[in-house]
């Protein structure tokens, strides 16, 4: 009788590892990520207000977090998606605390945002949205539905789609 009650136990201890090693698991990297996120947030909450205070420290802040981020962790079939992003994140918010006005902080956000709004889009992390202004042809995360636009600032605060994140699939978005 002991051994009938170890194979069903076999079979479900199978049954719960096998789907996070064909899935892939980023719970290291994801946890790596929130603090460079909060940087990223103050940048974009800058930029769409149409400032740049800030956004020099936050973007030297998201260089340093980004050597944490260690894409050696993630495990599964779609690994490979988060190989570069660390580097690529590095090197955009290296270029970010470089930027001499709003316009060129603005463009270097855009560059930043790319491996950031992938990986928010494969992770999904909680309470993130991701939104895409075709004016400025540019992704950004923000935390809100309310769009605020960091590349076009009050001239165009509202433009912009949820493509991305809790409830996008519901409609909401600003406008064109």
């Amino acid at each position: 009788m002991k051994s009938r009650r170890l194979i069903p136990t076999h079979i479900i201890i199978v049954a719960l590892i096998v789907p996070s090693l064909v899935y892939g698991g980023t719970d290291h990297f994801d946890k790596a990520m929130a603090p460079l996120l909060e940087e990223y947030l103050k940048i974009h909450d800058a930029l769409a207000a149409d400032k740049t205070d800030g956004v020099k420290g936050a973007a030297e802040q998201i260089v340093t977090l980004s050597d944490k981020v260690d894409p050696n962790t993630v495990t599964g079939e779609h690994k490979e998606h988060y190989r570069d992003l660390p580097m690529k994140i590095k090197k955009a918010a290296q270029k970010l605390a470089q930027g001499k006005d709003l316009g060129a902080a603005r463009e270097a956000f855009k560059e930043l945002s790319r491996p950031v709004a992938m990986w928010a889009t494969m992770s999904k992390p909680k309470g993130v949205y991701v939104i895409y202004c075709s004016m400025a042809s540019g992704s950004w995360l923000q935390k809100d539905k309310a769009v605020r636009n960091p590349y076009h600032g009050h001239e165009m605060l509202r433009c912009g789609e949820i493509v991305g994140g809790e409830d996008h699939d519901k409609g909401a978005h600003g406008q064109h």
